[in-house]
């Protein structure tokens, strides 16, 4: 009986764990998806110079950088990598107020979001 109290606190904490990590993970990716969607469909209409999507742009690379150190706990940094570099080649075309390149890097941006989300989400294909 002593063995078991041990094993099932263990057994309740990685469960738990395994849980929250889950559930925040595609919390942050969701919220991801739909603000890069956002400032992709922004900027096919709305000019680079905008103070409102230059706002936008910073507020989300701030959000990333926040939780990306906690997503390291489960998902290799490799992995979040190409996030990460796309955010901030969209950062500096908002620098050099480059309309173009700051449409691909959104698009790409929003590609690797969702493909991530994809990959660590939790859904029917990835249970397989």
């Amino acid at each position: 009986m002593k063995v078991w109290i041990p094993i099932l606190v263990l057994f309740l904490a990685v469960t738990g764990l395994c849980i929250w990590d889950g559930i925040f993970t595609q919390k942050v990716f969701n919220k991801l998806e739909h603000d890069s969607q956002n400032i992709y469909e922004t900027l096919l209409t709305t000019d680079i110079t905008n103070p409102e999507i230059k706002n936008d742009i910073l507020e989300l690379n701030d959000y990333w950088t926040k939780k990306m150190d906690i997503l390291c706990i489960s998902i290799s940094r490799k992995d979040l990598q190409p996030i990460s570099d796309y955010l901030q080649y969209l950062c500096a075309s908002i620098i050099n107020e480059s309309q173009e390149d700051a449409i691909t890097y959104s698009r790409i941006l929003n590609y690797n979001i969702i493909g991530l989300n994809q990959t660590t989400g939790i859904n029917f294909m990835n249970l397989l």
